[in-house]
């Protein structure tokens, strides 16, 4: 029987599966077709295209193998449980699922929990976006899995650090297993020649270290060693004899005087709460309409598995905000309007941001597949590099979103071997 290159899956209760084909003729009949990256042989029910509803079935793609057909490619959004379905954002699931179904790949939700280790299934939430709902089916391992698990609290779990490490002895592809933490990126890039120079001075948060940075910069800011988004950010502005602190708490900031150093620890060390903090020169950035702005650049792995920019975005920071990110107060701006066109600046970041990810990947000994970027420049226009995240945000300039769903379909097919 000749397959189509084609076509469309049906999932049903009980692991039945329906096959929707265009060009057979004859009447319904079983074939065996190979589902997930195991291999298993699963029967289908081949169908007419149009004799069958499918609203609910998904398109995908057939490639021979060995003596049977595979259908695929699958892709599993890796994330925790939830008190009612899974942790993490629905809509940019919701998105990256539309996106695989407008090119032929099966994608679906499942939590860490939900791994059945000796069967090899997993519970696959599977979006319907013309009835924006789930359906909840038992699923074979994915060809590729896309981790999205939502916090380091959430990958530290023993029970999550064991799916993890059996899902990765599976073989499956597997990118981005990790969160980073700001120290260790600092030491590593600490150590090439290349990108140590695009470094603020860093180290950990100590009584002794804090007095001699104090000593040292005018400003400086404090930020969680696992942190993300801003949030436990503090900025300290040295100003005469006086020391003004900054933080913020949900969406207030909130400013503290100290006239001696002593004081100014007491608190700090009250508000860190023993948590594992850096210290880092602040830097003097460029500004717009007044208010200091850096970069959110988002690299991803193509195609064929180099990396490429996917989009450099701006982040301009509120007013007396402490930083540029958006949910502290920050605002979005156009790239090309805040540098003036400058397209050597913007060929550069993209080169560095390219380089970096390039350089990371090497250090954390991982599979990377996408990276966002914080990158700012100063007044003298130099070029500072801030944190990378690896697990990137949703990114709200339309082009980049666009594109950054569709880096990871392209991704998804070259991992998977499903590559057009």
């Amino acid at each position: 029987m000749k397959l189509s290159q084609n076509a469309w899956i049906k999932i049903l209760p009980m692991n039945n599966w329906q096959l929707i084909l265009s060009n057979i003729n004859s009447k319904k009949r079983i074939l065996p077709i190979v589902i997930g990256f195991n291999n298993r042989l699963y029967p289908a029910i081949i169908r007419k295209k149009m004799a069958v509803n499918h609203k609910d079935a998904f398109p995908i793609s057939l490639k021979k193998l060995n003596h049977n057909y595979k259908v695929g490619p699958l892709v599993g959004i890796l994330t925790t449980k939830s008190s009612r379905w899974f942790r993490g954002n629905q809509t940019n699931f919701k998105d990256l699922i539309k996106t695989g179904i407008k090119y032929g790949v099966l994608i679906y939700v499942f939590t860490a929990e939900s791994v059945d280790r000796k069967n090899k299934t997993v519970k696959g939430f599977l979006y319907l976006p013309n009835q924006n709902t789930w359906i909840v089916r038992k699923m074979p391992l994915p060809d590729v899995i896309y981790n999205r698990i939502p916090s380091r609290t959430e990958e530290n779990r023993p029970l999550v650090k064991e799916t993890i490490e059996f899902l990765i002895n599976e073989n499956i592809p597997f990118f981005n297993p990790h969160f980073f933490d700001k120290w260790t990126l600092y030491k590593w890039l600490k150590e090439s020649p290349k990108f140590n120079k695009l470094l603020p001075e860093t180290t950990t948060l100590t009584m002794e270290n804090l007095i001699f940075f104090l000593n040292r910069y005018p400003m400086l800011y404090l930020k969680p060693i696992d942190g993300k988004a801003g949030i436990g950010f503090f900025k300290i502005d040295k100003k005469d004899n006086l020391y003004l602190l900054r933080y913020q708490s949900s969406k207030t900031t909130h400013y503290e005087e100290f006239n001696n150093v002593k004081s100014l620890i007491k608190t700090i060390n009250h508000l860190t709460k023993s948590k594992k903090y850096i210290i880092q020169q602040g830097i003097k950035l460029n500004t717009y309409n007044g208010n200091p702005y850096d970069f959110r650049i988002l690299v991803q792995k193509n195609g064929v598995g180099k990396w490429a920019l996917s989009g450099i975005g701006v982040r301009v920071a509120g007013i007396n905000s402490i930083t540029t990110h958006v949910p502290r107060g920050g605002h979005i701006q156009s790239v090309h309007r805040v540098t003036n066109y400058d397209k050597k600046l913007i060929d550069e970041l993209s080169n560095i941001a390219i380089d970096i990810s390039k350089f990371i990947e090497e250090k954390s000994e991982n599979n990377l597949g996408e990276l966002s970027m914080d990158i700012g420049v100063d007044q003298n226009r130099n070029i500072w590099f801030f944190e990378a995240n690896a697990k990137p945000m949703k990114f709200d300039e339309p082009n980049i979103r666009k594109i950054s769903l569709q880096r990871l379909i392209q991704y998804f097919r070259y991992l998977s071997g499903f590559v057009k």
